[in-house]
């Protein structure tokens, strides 16, 4: 040995890398809803540890791996969320005109997955930039005192998500002082380990957090759609007939974003939530003004 440089032996890479052929091109997007997406992605995640038997528990790397699955299964959510709701609904595509793409995105990117674009920088990693994205691209102020309380606990995960992520697994500084250093500074670079109870809790959270949220969004984009004007319009509203046959098509252009087939307890039919909504907004003024893809 000639350099005391070469302390460890590199050995040359077998071949180089291709990235191109590490993604699926054959993937076509499911015609689903954002929240049935998010269910089906939890769900393929928690089969990786439920099918354990009892004395079985998750190797630890692997408990990590599945815990930032569920995060990235949350911001899935949020993405197709936002992205279809500024496709069809025409407040979010006023609220979000103003914005800029890249030329990349303009140029590559499909008619419908445009929106997407604007949340290119966007990570949904922290409960702040969760509940900014919610007034910036949808136009909802304010979430309701159960989403909050939800994301709050959420944003714990988010931080031990960061330890996986970014440190192997060890708790850091920054993420023990979030968390609270009185009950975590024992712990420090000490390794994430989660049980199959640990990980089952994660999913839980998610589930209540994600459809949550999806309840509070859907709540607001029919009130705004029955109650508020269009920059161009006199009267508010887009303009509903208040008639089942006649509003059907534009209702389910929202309700298609919100249902869930795939829930436990399904969503209820579509005529039945239009019935109760026609009877809170049917005094509601009307205006010509329709939904992107409504005749």
């Amino acid at each position: 040995m000639s350099n005391y440089g070469i302390i460890v032996t590199v050995r040359p890479t077998r071949q180089p890398i291709d990235t191109a052929t590490l993604f699926d091109a054959s993937y076509a997007e499911a015609k689903q809803s954002p929240v049935d997406q998010f269910l089906e992605n939890c769900l393929a995640l928690n089969r990786q540890w439920s099918s354990l038997g009892p004395t079985e528990e998750v190797v630890p790397e692997v408990s990590r791996l599945i815990l930032v699955g569920y995060v990235s299964a949350v911001e899935g959510y949020m993405r197709s969320l936002i992205r279809k709701l500024i496709h069809c609904d025409p407040y979010a595509q006023a609220l979000c005109a103003p914005q800029q793409l890249s030329y990349a995105a303009a140029l590559h990117h499909e008619l419908d997955m445009l929106p997407d674009a604007l949340l290119e920088e966007v990570s949904f990693s922290t409960q702040k930039e969760i509940e900014k994205s919610l007034p910036k691209y949808v136009g909802l102020k304010s979430l309701s005192a159960g989403s909050k309380r939800l994301i709050e606990e959420f944003d714990q995960i988010l931080h031990v998500r960061h330890c996986c992520t970014h440190r192997f697994g060890k708790l850091g500084a920054k993420n023990a002082t979030a968390l609270g250093l009185q009950t975590h500074s024992s712990l420090l670079e000490k390794p994430v380990k989660l049980s199959k109870a640990a990980l089952e809790s994660v999913a839980d959270l998610t589930f209540s957090m994600v459809k949550s949220i999806n309840n509070d969004v859907f709540t607001f984009v029919l009130h705004r759609a029955a109650t508020e004007r269009l920059p161009d319009a006199t009267t508010p509203g887009l303009g509903w007939k208040w008639n089942k046959a006649q509003d059907r098509k534009m209702f389910a252009l929202y309700y298609d974003i919100f249902a869930s087939t795939r829930d436990a307890q399904p969503s209820p039919a579509r005529d039945s939530l239009y019935e109760l909504f026609r009877a809170q907004y049917r005094k509601v003024g009307t205006t010509t003004a329709k939904p992107a893809g409504a005749a």
